[in-house]
């Protein structure tokens, strides 16, 4: 009997352990200056403005997360702003499940009048600094493909 409950024990030790519910990638809270501050160095930044309740801005996630995938190495810099009111616990089971990889921040209302914002999703893109393009509406990875290599041959 002893090596019966001994053999239990040994067998419990190889079980994984409780699972851990920590985010893929945490939506982080950030203030609008500090975030300024974060998009408005060299470089090319691509803002994904997007919302938990927004429909098109889930649907188009998959294909922005695979093409900062593609051009990570290149320079591309994309980071999300959620525009939820809730905070940021709205959007994080959507990245968890999407597993998005790129920056995710929530910013709140005070994004909406800072970056000019009348619908989602949008996306800005910065170059060096100076918004050079917006994006309004959900559009094809092909299109966002060909978006971004341009915006990436132009330094």
């Amino acid at each position: 009997m002893a090596l019966w409950l001994w053999l239990l024990l040994v067998a419990l030790l190889f079980l994984p352990g409780p699972v851990h519910s920590e985010p893929h990638n945490p939506v982080q809270k950030l203030d609008l200056d500090r975030f300024k501050k974060k998009v408005g160095g060299d470089g090319h930044f691509v803002l994904v403005f997007m919302a938990a309740w927004c429909a098109p801005c889930i649907k188009e996630l998959p294909d922005l997360n695979a093409l900062y995938a593609k051009y990570r190495a290149s320079g591309l810099k994309m980071v999300g702003v959620s525009v939820d009111f809730d905070g940021p616990s709205a959007m994080q089971p959507i990245v968890n499940r999407l597993k998005v990889d790129f920056p995710i921040f929530w910013l709140g209302e005070e994004a909406l009048e800072a970056y000019g914002i009348s619908g989602i999703p949008l996306l800005i893109f910065i170059r060096n600094g100076l918004e050079v393009e917006k994006v309004v509406g959900l559009h094809s990875k092909a299109f966002f493909d060909d978006k971004i290599e341009t915006f990436l041959t132009i330094p």
